[in-house]
């Protein structure tokens, strides 16, 4: 339950958490009727809003079945209100992109907007393909076209930014120390809703009652609970940052006061903690270099958003 990549149902939820969270402090004022909200000089039209949430609806049903779009990936959270909350930042996040790229001379003339529709059919292999593709997602040519004019303005602004950057060796051990990527922890947890059911716990384990029983009792952690809460070995980027903060702090042995994260509060116990010694830098440098661009992709996505003049009608 609390493994954050196993929590997330697309790859693109976490470009939109990241929009999301670039986007939550700029304002939100009236737009005009039909504007879901400005960039600049640019807008994003409520039929493009309800043209792309009604895409990634279709993509979910597709994956998932009919009703996908109520299923629950997280406590109180669907896939539906999922995107109803982010999408908005997201497109934002993309026009403040397109915007700051086309500043900077990067446009897609016919010919190479032409090379990637020709691109993308290649995928569908026949004309028949490429048809039922697009009204299976609702879509029409021109949709898509739009679509790739942004992504490509968008891509060749970020290699320009981001993918020639070549951290030093002292960035990226940093990193490797902040990520504790040599160090994995094995540990039980109980899963509560709420804090005064999490001091309820504590209670009871300070009287003696098993970590064990109560987490079989009590964890709303469907994954673990019938194990006794244990979570066995996992590295510190696996698990959302407040369990793993707690976690990598405390020795083989603890137990922790309750830890709130967005499943609830958890109270954790280490039961074990190794170093990997084969584990290093050299060893996870094309990895950390990812990690690092995608640093570097947030900290430019956060400037041109805070510089940028963005109207939001919520």
């Amino acid at each position: 339950m609390i493994k954050l990549k196993k929590s997330l149902i697309f790859g693109l939820a976490v470009c939109m958490a990241l929009a999301a969270t670039a986007c939550q402090d700029k304002g939100t004022d009236a737009v005009e009727e039909g504007v879901k909200a400005k960039v600049n000089d640019k807008v994003i039209t409520q039929e493009e809003y309800d043209k792309q949430l009604s895409f990634y609806k279709k993509v979910a049903e597709t994956q998932y079945g009919e009703g996908a779009w109520d299923m629950k990936v997280a406590e109180g959270q669907t896939i539906g209100n999922y995107y109803e909350s982010t999408l908005l930042d997201q497109l934002i996040s993309d026009l403040v992109l397109v915007d700051a790229a086309e500043k900077e001379g990067i446009k897609v003339t016919d010919e190479e907007l032409d090379g990637e529709l020709q691109e993308f059919k290649s995928y569908m292999e026949t004309d028949d393909k490429y048809k039922q593709f697009l009204e299976s997602y609702g879509m029409n040519e021109d949709y898509l076209k739009e679509s790739l004019r942004k992504e490509y303005v968008i891509n060749h602004y970020l290699s320009s930014k981001i993918e020639n950057l070549e951290p030093a060796d002292e960035e990226l051990q940093t990193l490797f120390n902040s990520l504790k990527m040599n160090e994995s922890v094995r540990a039980s947890h109980i899963l509560v809703k709420t804090e005064d059911e999490a001091k309820n716990v504590i209670d009871r384990l300070n009287k003696g009652e098993s970590f064990e029983d109560l987490a079989t009792e009590l964890s709303i952690d469907t994954a673990s609970k019938d194990k006794g809460g244990d979570l066995d070995y996992f590295s510190y980027s696996e698990m959302v940052q407040p369990f793993s903060d707690a976690a990598f702090s405390m020795e083989a042995g603890q137990i922790s006061e309750p830890v709130k994260s967005e499943f609830g509060y958890h109270i954790i116990k280490v039961t074990d903690k190794k170093v990997d010694d084969t584990v290093t830098l050299e060893t996870k440098k094309d990895e950390l270099t990812k990690y690092y661009k995608s640093l570097k992709y947030q900290e430019l996505l956060n400037k041109l958003i805070s510089e940028a003049n963005i109207t939001k009608d919520e």
